[in-house]
């Protein structure tokens, strides 16, 4: 598959401007516009859309930046999505999941897999989540307590979203 061309200088007066607050945006928590944005901005007003969502669930969530991290690589390695487990690794180092945590999840994913505090609890969420069934009582209780209610919303909306960005990296060819 050929890669999803996108030049901004073919964009016109209107998505320019959305391209460059996004940009700017990004810029202003040091992250790069490129992967699959650059993609996306082929429908300006679509990318405009789940930016908005990543940049909050990024830069404004309720998660923890650890465990936010561990979702995403999470994430990455249960839908092979090399692109955002190598876009996210530093991130998750730089956040404090320990070494341990980041091969353990690269090598076993998170089923069938005992992680310790405060992972553990993300792992379970998880291992449902990925896996398209309900997250059972008992762990949606205790996920609640330990991360809130948003956070506990956003922990799930976030296997979502990154399951959404690995079939973008696929379709797009983001490597």
């Amino acid at each position: 598959m050929a890669h999803l061309p996108f030049d901004p200088n073919q964009l016109d007066p209107k998505n320019k401007l959305i391209y460059d607050k996004m940009v700017a945006e990004r810029k202003s928590h040091d992250a790069p516009f490129d992967g699959p944005y650059a993609a996306l901005m082929n429908h300006p007003a679509l990318c405009q859309k789940i930016e908005a969502l990543g940049s909050y669930l990024k830069f404004q969530g309720h998660l923890s930046r650890n465990i936010y991290q561990f979702v995403v690589l999470a994430v990455a390695q249960y839908t092979k999505s090399i692109f955002e487990w190598d876009d996210h690794l530093e991130h998750a180092i730089a956040a404090c999941v320990p070494k341990t945590i980041i091969n353990t999840l690269k090598t076993h994913g998170i089923s069938n897999q005992v992680y310790p505090a405060p992972y553990h609890l993300a792992a379970q969420v998880l291992d449902a989540a990925l896996c398209w069934k309900n997250i059972p009582d008992r762990v949606q209780t205790d996920a609640i307590n330990a991360y809130g209610m948003e956070g506990y919303v956003e922990l799930v909306v976030l296997a979502g979203f990154y399951q959404m960005f690995s079939a973008i990296n696929q379709g797009f060819n983001i490597s």
